[in-house]
């Protein structure tokens, strides 16, 4: 029988053996299980914002909420950020970690850039990291040239939107599979 100790002990555990590594065993044992790839990492990071006090329970902080949301313009809010890795194969999280408030994108995707570099060395080919294109900074150069990746470039750069239209009108997109296409252009 369970009773409130033991869910007070067994959260006491989590919360020392550490939350998010907690997630990403979980995860990746069921991955496992259920046989789903993952090959193909999409990484991607969300703030996460949230109003009223915000009283922590000790001094030993796991992440900082920090005051103000610095893309929301709204200094009366609370914001953590959450970087979240999902599998292409059904988009199953796998891997999770929480960031301090004002954590760039850039810094979060550099060291998981980092960490995924040693991982891939023992992972089966092909391989890949999908994320947006702050990926794609000179800080992360080192780590992108023994990394295979795929990037979403915006559409706010002239170059690309002037790309976009007639890449697709061409229709010579080598396929992966029934639902995925990709075209390369330099």
């Amino acid at each position: 029988m369970c009773n409130r100790f033991q869910r007070g002990r067994t959260l006491d555990e989590a919360y020392t053996y550490g939350c998010d590594l907690l997630f990403h065993g979980l995860a990746l044992a069921v991955c496992a299980q259920e046989g789903i790839d993952l090959r193909c990492k999409h990484l991607d990071t969300t703030r996460v914002s949230r109003s009223g006090a915000y009283v922590p329970d000790s001094v030993e902080q796991v992440m900082t909420i920090t005051d103000g949301s610095s893309q929301a313009h709204r200094p009366d809010l609370k914001q953590a950020v959450l970087e979240r890795m999902v599998s292409q194969d059904g988009g199953v999280p796998f891997g999770s970690n929480s960031w301090d408030g004002h954590t760039s994108d850039i810094k979060v995707f550099q060291e998981r850039a980092q960490a995924l570099v040693a991982a891939f060395q023992h992972a089966p080919s092909p391989r890949y990291l999908i994320a947006d294109a702050k990926l794609s900074h000179e800080d992360n150069a080192p780590n992108l040239q023994t990394l295979g990746f795929i990037m979403r470039i915006p559409t706010t750069l002239g170059a690309v939107a002037q790309v976009i239209v007639p890449a697709l009108a061409w229709d010579t997109w080598p396929r992966w599979d029934d639902h995925t296409r990709d075209q390369c252009l330099a």
